[in-house]
């Protein structure tokens, strides 16, 4: 039986995959309620995360459309802002991650 996506992130070390910097800007975003949920299911979580004002360190910058999901129980992301095949675990993808696990 696959984890769940929550699960996963439960059993993941966020400050294992972001950067420091990507980690106080995604908590600056969460701390703002930038989430909003457009799906979520045991498997999936969909959301448009950010599009606040104001600077980065401020948790301002432009929205993001991000993916968390659990495959084979892995636990993988897509966030529309970073480039194509490189899927880094940005500020957005922290901010989805806080809001899931409060």
């Amino acid at each position: 039986m696959n984890k769940s996506v929550l699960q996963l992130l439960k059993d993941t070390s966020i400050e294992g995959l972001a950067i420091r910097s990507n980690i106080g800007y995604g908590k600056e975003i969460f701390r703002r309620d930038g989430v909003e949920i457009v799906l979520s299911t045991n498997a999936e979580v969909e959301a448009w995360v950010g599009g606040l004002s104001g600077d980065s360190k401020s948790g301002g910058g432009t929205r993001r459309h991000v993916w968390f999901y659990s495959k084979q129980s892995q636990f993988s992301w897509h966030c529309s802002g970073n480039p194509k095949d490189h899927d880094i675990f940005c500020k957005h993808c922290v901010t989805l991650a806080y809001f899931l696990l409060k």
